[in-house]
């Protein structure tokens, strides 16, 4: 009977997605616990990749970039022994965005077909690590689970397919790891060291990962390294070039020369500072507010973790992680490995706050983190409204279809419209 219902619910589930994606998103998110729900979430990412705008804003971003070099290819006639050659002579060494360009190049030069791909690929991993949280959720959500839930959404979005090499692979990241950490599948290492080949910059994550297995759960060490790391103010450039060029490998030092120069580090820092001021703080509140909860869960919650060996793996490898993107926070585009950690770090609590609900400390620092979260929550969305399409909004697939490629961003309909 159970799988009757199931099988009605998923049918009645994409009937409604069929005419308004959006509302059966939802729909998902409220039976949450069902087996169709997370393919909803799915399909609605790669919905939303189909019906991607590229705003005025967002013309120097990535997917401009990606969309260009895949169009480019297009007419290239290719044998196998030129398209090895292709991928082994990108500028960027990760294999997965090239040969998903080459492959679809060979069909298509469509810039929908792209974008419909990315949001296949980065929507599967993205559903399957929102609903790994949200199925761990018995009863009624509170108020502040559902803060903390759109937050944990929102850290890596799905308008982030903009740069789709670094948060696919951080979603993928974080599908293999957690459940390692939370159930011992040691299979999610594997999963956790494909991430490099999405962007080379998860050896970094990934060296984390490993460092972690050897060391094991010292709580009171990450704790420390973690307080210590967040008033970091600042890298010697020159010290940690000398670093790197003496004992990483020589490609990782190639594909990292261009973040690490003098003048590419100076642009970035005067970039920073003419950016609007709540482009620039609104993912320092979120981190200051993660960081309370951390601390939190050290004074409050540590009998807790010593009884319960997954959650310590949980806490003890996030304050590890969170330590490192720290201190990589203080160089140009180091900060991405900030949204990685959160990610760690809100379901972590999360699932602590579920768990532990009566918690008075907790409770009382909630109230002062609420607003600094609502603040992180509606800039998110915002700056989501540089890629986010009226179709994507009110539309359906039916309608994509006539829309295409010529999406206009609802700034940018704003911006007409003001």
């Amino acid at each position: 009977m159970d799988n009757g219902n199931n099988e009605k619910g998923a049918f009645y589930a994409a009937g409604l997605f069929l005419i308004w994606p959006l509302l059966a998103f939802f729909a998902a998110l409220k039976n949450r616990k069902k087996p169709w729900a997370k393919n909803i979430c799915w399909a609605f990412v790669a919905f939303f990749g189909f019906t991607f705008a590229i705003g005025a804003e967002n013309q120097s971003a990535d997917i401009v970039r990606y969309i260009a070099g895949y169009q480019s290819v297009h007419n290239v006639q290719m044998t196998f022994a030129s398209a090895a050659e292709y991928l082994s002579f990108e500028e960027q060494k990760d294999i997965a965005q090239p040969l998903i360009s080459l492959i679809l190049s060979r069909f298509t030069d469509h810039s929908a077909a792209l974008t419909l791909t990315y949001g296949i690929v980065f929507g599967f991993f993205f559903s399957r690590n929102m609903w790994y949280v949200l199925q761990r959720l018995d009863g009624k959500l509170t108020s502040v689970i559902m803060l903390l839930i759109t937050c944990f959404f929102l850290v890596i979005p799905i308008w982030d397919l903009n740069g789709f090499r670094m948060w696919t692979a951080a979603h993928i990241f974080l599908y293999g790891v957690l459940p390692y950490l939370c159930e011992g599948k040691r299979k999610g290492l594997i999963v956790a060291a494909l991430s490099i080949l999405v962007h080379f910059s998860f050896i970094v994550p990934v060296l984390v990962l490993g460092a972690y297995m050897v060391a094991g759960n010292w709580l009171v060490v990450y704790f420390g390294l973690f307080i210590s790391t967040f008033f970091v103010a600042e890298i010697d450039l020159r010290a940690f070039n000398d670093f790197v060029e003496t004992y990483a490998p020589l490609s990782l030092q190639e594909q990292t020369a261009g973040y690490r120069g003098e003048t590419y580090v100076e642009e970035y820092r005067r970039g920073e500072t003419e950016t609007v001021w709540y482009a620039n703080y609104y993912t320092k509140v979120l981190s200051w507010s993660v960081m309370g909860f951390m601390v939190i869960l050290f004074v409050k919650g540590r009998d807790f973790f010593r009884k319960n060996q997954y959650w310590l793996n949980l806490y003890s490898f996030t304050l590890l992680l969170y330590s490192v993107a720290n201190i990589l926070s203080t160089l140009p585009s180091g900060g991405r490995f900030l949204a990685v950690a959160n990610l760690f770090a809100l379901a972590l609590i999360i699932f602590y706050i579920h768990q532990r609900p009566k918690d008075l400390m907790m409770k009382r620092f909630i109230w002062i983190a609420a607003p600094a979260l609502l603040l992180y929550v509606i800039v998110a969305i915002r700056i989501g409204l540089y890629s986010m399409s009226a179709t994507a909004i009110m539309g359906n697939p039916i309608v994509a279809f006539f829309t295409a490629g010529e999406n206009v961003s609802l700034n940018d309909v704003m911006r007409m419209i003001l």
